[in-house]
């Protein structure tokens, strides 16, 4: 009934203990330095990434670097400090085996996590997208919200969230770079008319980059199907600023309609952008 204290073996308690208690204040340490040093590091990656840039870093691409910078200091961290943690309660020999054979059933086991995580360091090196920019993934369009090692996150112009794991990118459409905007028109005339019409657009034309400061050059006058019949679809073709060919395609719509209207030619169907 009554436990004979006389046959326990006290000298193994404080050892046991002191391991404890040390890897306690090493798991206590391990986390702030984490907390601490990934956000020194992500300044000092920021630092060398803007001393190597001669156009400087754009404030979505110096936020996107300090992040995975931060996010890949924190992960090293900890993962040293379990080993250390480890070994103080495995022996040398014990620990290598140990994480050997770990690192094999969790590189077969969850090879769509070690996927992510790699990916997520090209990213860190690659300048593929940004914090802030808007982009299309799997057909999901929405702004970039976050950029970690293992996914990316972005906000949809409905606000639903997407959480896209880093191994399943595979094509990126970037809505925040390019070199220019479509601002097309296209008018269908009555083939009587067509004359008439060319020759009131091959006025109008030399005269927009005057009246549309967005345009980047004179817009060309096109018949892209070539069809001729009843009805004849003439393109006025023009490159406008990146992302402002919405603004100088609503502003040509109007130069174009009321050029037309002037001169008494008709627009069948109405003008559509």
């Amino acid at each position: 009934m009554f436990t004979n204290f006389s046959s326990l073996d006290f000298t193994t308690i404080p050892d046991y203990l002191l391991r404890v208690i040390t890897a306690a204040l090493i798991l206590a340490i391990g986390l702030f330095a984490a907390r601490l040093l990934s956000a020194v590091v992500g300044r000092m990656v920021l630092h060398a990434a803007e001393a190597r840039s001669s156009a400087g870093l754009s404030p979505q691409r110096a936020k996107t670097i300090t992040g995975l910078a931060s996010h890949l200091t924190s992960a090293v961290i900890v993962a040293f400090t379990f080993i250390i943690m480890l070994s103080l309660f495995v022996n040398s020999a014990g620990l290598l085996t140990f994480l050997g054979l770990f690192g094999a059933a969790f590189g077969i086991g969850a090879r769509p996590l070690v996927s992510d995580y790699l990916s997520g360091l090209i990213f860190f090196f690659e300048d593929q997208y940004n914090v802030g920019e808007k982009v299309e993934i799997f057909g999901i369009e929405g702004t970039v919200i976050d950029v970690n090692l293992r996914t990316t996150i972005l906000r949809s112009p409905s606000g639903e969230i997407y959480i896209i794991p880093n191994g399943e990118v595979r094509v990126v459409r970037n809505f925040g770079r390019g070199e220019f905007s479509l601002a097309s028109v296209r008018v269908s005339i009555q083939s009587s008319q067509l004359d008439e019409a060319l020759r009131i657009l091959e006025d109008l034309v030399p005269t927009l980059c005057e009246q549309l400061p967005e345009l980047l050059e004179v817009p060309t006058i096109l018949s892209e199907d070539g069809a001729l019949g009843d009805r004849v679809d003439l393109t006025v073709f023009a490159k406008a600023q990146y992302g402002q060919g919405v603004a100088a395609r609503r502003k040509l719509l109007t130069l174009v309609h009321d050029a037309l209207k002037q001169s008494q030619v008709s627009v069948t169907p109405p003008i559509t952008p």
